[in-house]
């Protein structure tokens, strides 16, 4: 799971990486994490593009798209929402340009 986060891999092809039946992998999943592959991934994405932000130059879009995300708004708004300020607001609160 921690290497494959930024991959859009569907939940059936998560189970069959950790080598489970699709509703084993749900219940181990959560009895692990406690909390769903979609929220735990959304989480992990986000938390691995704002690490991005506040250590590479690379822009917004390379950004998103390396830490799993296909669509720029969806993105911006997401991590907006998670950390209370755009993606770009953050970048340059970090001074990384």
């Amino acid at each position: 799971m921690e290497n494959n986060f930024m991959y859009n891999l569907k939940l059936n092809e998560f189970a069959q990486i950790a080598n489970r039946s699709l509703s084993k992998f749900k219940v181990d999943f959560f009895e692990h994490y406690k909390t769903t592959l979609e929220k735990w991934v959304l989480n992990k994405r986000l938390a691995y593009a704002k690490q991005l932000l506040a250590t590479t130059s690379k822009n917004i879009s390379e950004i998103a798209y390396e830490s799993g995300f296909e669509i720029i708004s969806h993105f911006s708004r997401v991590f907006k929402t998670k950390y209370k300020a755009s993606p770009s607001v953050l970048k340059k609160s970090f001074n990384i340009i």
